[in-house]
């Protein structure tokens, strides 16, 4: 897809640093909330007496809302702009982060899961339309990346704060998340009015708001984009979550590990995760965003096997880093991958529609994780997870690239036995 926008700098606008900025601290808390429940799981699993498939339910629970909540503000950043869905969005699972607290039934939790789930949603598409809106095809990679980064942090974030909450009270993590309250007063500041698409004024009229609906991600020329990137990130979310919901529970469960050891490898996991976002979004501005996804891909169906055979502990320590970076880096092209492969006017729609839809994987995953780990194990369960990396290789390779590198302009040939006569239009590469 062509790019629709002008900017003030070879860069991006003006407002490029706030808005990234801005961005980058909204998705720290959604994937914070994401990250607290699996750091939490060990825990959890004794304390609300359930089993691991019980477990993979919240997990699902929680991405079959974000899956919802995708479409619900999408429309509402199309509609109504894209800074006032992230401010609804920050305050909404800030809130429903902390009541948590209140909740001590396994079915209280599988519902305010579900609810907080639709405001995790929307904040993805939000947040990659405006760093395409702002920043320049040249860096829209690396800015994406850098701003989807903190996925990563978030699990570190989850990490570093469990290995003192667990202790405590480990509910203490989730009225952490309610500190987002305050990054909506920051999102509300940095972030510029952003105007909604207007139609023309027809017979004089004053022109009207064109309302953006769902069916638009279906119309003939942006349908098989909406299925293929769908699919796509069902591929990566299926495997993803699949390992990443149940590490700390095969870290304790089939490793032996404490939980304080548990969160010292999960930070160094996520730690490479978060070098493995910039890394790959540099490459992305340089070979592609398909072929930066394929590679990344090709990379887990690697690396997860030899994570899941080792009973070194010190391997797994040093080696989770490196699996993590895989992750990273497919997370990060998404953002400018899908941002670029739909118009401006449904940028948020469509990417947010495409990532989110994509977690249905991620409901599937833990879900069947915890079932095969209950009967074989959690090792044996998690094999799933290459299996979506290879499918999804082969999805991203049915996707176009989308990076578009400006080529300079041919010199004018000389005409033999005219040396020093300019060539007329017609005649230049004859």
């Amino acid at each position: 897809m062509s790019r629709e926008l002008e900017f003030e700098t070879p860069s991006g606008s003006r407002y490029r640093w706030r808005v990234i900025g801005a961005t980058f601290v909204t998705y720290l808390y959604d994937s914070y909330d994401l990250a607290i429940l699996a750091v939490v799981m060990p825990t959890l699993l004794i304390a609300l007496n359930i089993n691991l498939t019980q477990g993979g339910f919240l997990s699902s629970a929680t991405m079959i809302g974000a899956a919802l909540g995708s479409i619900l503000f999408g429309l509402i950043a199309e509609n109504y702009g894209r800074k006032r869905a992230l401010l609804l969005a920050l305050v909404w699972f800030g809130l429903g982060t902390m009541a948590i607290w209140f909740v001590t039934s396994f079915t209280g939790w599988l519902v305010l899961r579900f609810v907080t789930g639709l405001a995790i949603g929307g904040v993805w598409g939000p947040c990659v339309a405006l760093i395409g809106r702002h920043w320049s095809p040249k860096f829209m990679a690396r800015a994406s990346a850098f701003m989807l980064s903190t996925f990563a942090l978030g699990w570190v974030l989850a990490s570093l704060l469990g290995r003192f909450a667990l202790g405590q009270d480990w509910r203490l993590l989730f009225m952490f998340g309610g500190t987002s309250l305050f990054a909506a007063v920051y999102v509300w500041w940095a972030v510029p009015s952003d105007s909604v698409p207007r139609s023309a004024a027809v017979g004089g009229r004053e022109p009207v708001v064109e309302k953006i609906k769902p069916g638009v991600l279906f119309e003939p020329s942006n349908r098989r984009r909406t299925i293929l990137a769908t699919l796509e990130n069902m591929c990566q979310m299926g495997g993803f979550w699949g390992i990443g919901a149940w590490i700390p529970t095969f870290l304790v469960k089939e490793r032996g590990l404490d939980l304080t050891a548990m969160t010292s490898f999960l930070m160094l996991m996520y730690g490479g995760m978060f070098i493995g976002y910039q890394v790959f979004g540099y490459l992305a501005d340089r070979i592609g965003r398909r072929h930066t996804i394929m590679l990344c891909f090709a990379i887990d169906c690697v690396t997860i096997p030899v994570y899941l055979l080792s009973h070194n502990v010190n391997l797994l320590f040093w080696f989770g880093p490196i699996m993590g970076m895989a992750f990273g880096g497919v997370f990060g092209v998404t953002g400018s991958f899908y941002a670029e492969l739909f118009p401006e006017r449904i940028r948020a729609l469509a990417s947010g529609f495409c990532f989110n839809v994509g977690r249905l994987g991620a409901v599937i995953a833990p879900f069947t994780v915890g079932l095969l780990g209950q009967k074989y194990g959690l090792a044996w369960g998690i094999v799933a997870s290459p299996v979506m990396f290879a499918l999804g290789l082969l999805v991203t390779s049915w996707l176009p690239e989308t990076l578009v590198k400006s080529k300079p302009a041919p010199l004018p040939v000389p005409v033999p036995g005219e040396v020093g006569r300019v060539p007329v239009p017609g005649e230049v590469g004859r």
